[in-house]
């Protein structure tokens, strides 16, 4: 299924945003693959390395900088993990991953850790406009669905893998500086926890994961920076009733409310979650802010599950948005991963599934490359990873972007394409959502086809267009249409640029 409706060409109008589209587009395909990336610098007299000496180094401990010392310790790699704190941080952060992710932990030999993850499995999205009103718009998820659960729950379960490879240290300790011979990183200054005096550690690969307020890797943010313009609420909600149809395994995602986006889901057996994603400043009072406002704003069904739960914590959990490209980095030695190097809006879940592609893909990668002091093979690794990953990360990414301003923006240009999109989703036949098509494969991250996503973005524009024209008087329709379009370039030459 595709969102491209039939457009009426004999208009003036139409002809001119059929042709206004399908060039953005057409440009956006042929120049997004102008990757540069820096020449590799001449290191002389390159680094010595001892017996003792770790293999790889990696400094951070979360979702990504675990999964990639516990898949190069499960290979006989000699491996330091250095995370700050190794004990249980139940602080509110990504909790979804989607089918392509838990397809892509399976191909790493380690979707085992999923035993020990206290988790659910959503099978279904419903997008409730309350504009609109009406039955909720379904999107089917690819098998096997989308994992939720606790942050820390996973987390826990990749660093117990970690520890259980002998090949693999851990220490628990902050990285300071990372270390450098003529231009070459070649190891990290560290300061172990309850100690003041810093130590030194060397090894021919260093892995940067420090996450989403990064340290060491940003030096490595030569072209983009995060950019951050929302937050994100993660309230337990107490004693909730879903509505009509909701249950374990669906996903509400609730817009239309002049304020904010709500999702709600079941985050285990026994915990409800809701996200509720709001533009601008984090406000210092949660608390007051979501009793005042979240809860007010609610669907009447949920207001007084928002005020209970607003009244049971001391403090309600926040994080901050945050969207980065990846950045294109030549230093030898060095490699940056996760958060700290590929940055996108949450709001699909997309995030860990993106790191553990970028995981896999370094996984074999450094798998052929024999000597890890060969630095001209890691680069020619570097070139090949920034044009594999292109595909993948521009459909993940795109398509966070582009549904973060889509179901959380409040002009008016904006809501009649999201409006457009719900009822697109709502005239597909019962029978046909449970089939694989573009909008579940996109959006469970297992269609990672440029072409698919560039389909669905034209197809909500013309759509949206062609609505206003079979709706409205032909000159306020011109008029209209002429704003819709406006909106949409806007948009798209925010999201397009770091693939431009």
């Amino acid at each position: 299924m595709t969102m491209t409706p039939s457009v009426n060409t004999t208009t003036v109008a139409g002809v001119i945003g059929i042709v206004s589209v399908m060039t953005l587009l057409k440009y956006i395909m042929t120049s997004r693959r102008r990757i540069h990336v820096p020449t590799l610098p001449k290191i002389d007299p390159p680094p010595k390395f001892s017996d003792t000496d770790a293999d790889i180094i990696v400094i951070g401990g979360g979702f990504t900088g675990a999964t990639f010392a516990a898949r190069c310790g499960m290979d006989g790699r000699k491996v330091v993990m250095i995370e700050k704190n190794m004990g249980i941080d139940d602080t509110f952060r990504g909790e979804g991953l989607l089918p392509a992710g838990v397809n892509t932990l399976e191909t790493l030999g380690m979707k085992d850790v999923l035993d020990d993850v206290d988790g659910n499995i959503i099978t279904e999205y419903a997008f409730h406009d309350m504009r609109l009103g009406g039955k909720p718009a379904i999107v089917r998820l690819p098998e096997p669905g989308m994992l939720v659960m606790r942050h820390s729950s996973f987390v826990s379960a990749l660093r117990n893998k970690v520890l259980s490879q002998q090949s693999v240290t851990v220490i628990e300790g902050v990285g300071k500086e990372l270390l450098k011979e003529n231009g070459r990183v070649v190891g990290v200054k560290y300061r172990r926890k309850g100690q003041d005096n810093l130590e030194e550690m060397r090894a021919p690969l260093v892995v940067v994961s420090d996450g989403h307020y990064p340290h060491l890797s940003n030096e490595f943010q030569t072209t983009y920076k995060p950019v951050s313009e929302s937050f994100v609420l993660g309230i337990l909600l107490k004693d909730h009733e879903f509505g009509e149809g909701g249950g374990k395994h669906r996903a509400d995602m609730i817009v239309g409310t002049s304020h904010a986006q709500y999702t709600v889901y079941y985050l285990n057996k026994h915990d409800i979650r809701s996200m509720v994603v709001v533009n601008g400043h984090t406000p210092s009072d949660l608390n007051k802010f979501v009793e005042e406002k979240v809860a007010a704003l609610a669907p009447d069904h949920m207001k007084e599950s928002y005020l209970r739960s607003a009244k049971s914590v001391s403090r309600v959990q926040s994080v901050r948005t945050k969207s980065m490209a990846a950045n294109v980095d030549s230093t030898p030695g060095v490699l940056v991963l996760g958060d700290a190097f590929n940055n996108r809006h949450p709001i699909t879940a997309c995030g860990m599934t993106v790191a553990l592609k970028d995981v896999c893909y370094w996984w074999n990668a450094l798998s052929c490359v024999k000597d890890l002091t060969d630095d001209k093979a890691i680069y020619e690794q570097k070139l090949h990873f920034h044009k594999e990953r292109l595909d993948w990360a521009y459909a993940l990414n795109v398509m966070a972007e582009f549904s973060s301003r889509l179901f959380s923006l409040n002009d008016e240009s904006v809501i009649k394409m999201q409006q457009f999109m719900i009822k697109s989703l709502r005239s597909v036949p019962e029978e046909e959502r449970s089939k694989p098509n573009d909008v579940s494969g996109l959006f469970g991250g297992t269609i990672t086809d440029p072409k698919a996503v560039n389909n669905m973005l034209d197809g909500t524009l013309q759509g949206t267009i062609q609505e206003i024209y079979d709706t409205q008087p032909y000159l306020y329709a011109v008029w209209e249409a002429m704003k819709v379009r406006r909106k949409w370039n806007a948009i798209m030459k925010e999201i397009m640029e770091p693939y431009a």
